[in-house]
């Protein structure tokens, strides 16, 4: 009987992770925290003009990297390491289709803690 009442539990709290998150976003400014060790959103959409603020909302440090090495949380955070709550706004002025990882939990090539951002995409540019 234990055995049935571990398995219930387990098949609820397997359940109850799998529904809160999105895998997309699209805005003019946008919220993206930065989990242990996930963004919050893999694909994010917003216009050319747009802003995404990351926001460190785990117990690990995060930050946000452009594959292209085009843009950096950094640049506007000071530090490669946010911890729970920093923030880091960035605005993009210039179209275009960004890869970015975590360069603590992730690689260039999209693998581990990574996630997708166009700009200028269906919403105008």
């Amino acid at each position: 009987m234990t055995r049935l009442w571990l398995g219930l539990l387990g098949l609820l709290l397997l359940a109850s992770c799998g529904g809160s998150e999105s895998a997309s976003i699209t805005g003019d400014v946008v919220v993206v925290k930065m989990f242990d060790n996930r963004f919050e959103y893999t694909e994010i959409v917003i216009p050319v003009g747009g802003s995404v603020n990351f926001v460190g909302a785990g117990r690990n440090p995060h930050n946000a990297v452009a594959a292209d090495g085009s843009w950096s949380t950094e640049s506007v955070f000071g530090s490669l390491e946010q911890g729970d709550g920093d923030e880091a706004l960035l605005t993009f002025e210039s179209a275009g289709e960004y890869v970015f990882y975590c360069t603590l939990h992730g690689n260039a090539e999209g693998a581990g803690m990574a996630a997708t951002l166009t700009v200028g995409g269906s919403e105008g540019e």
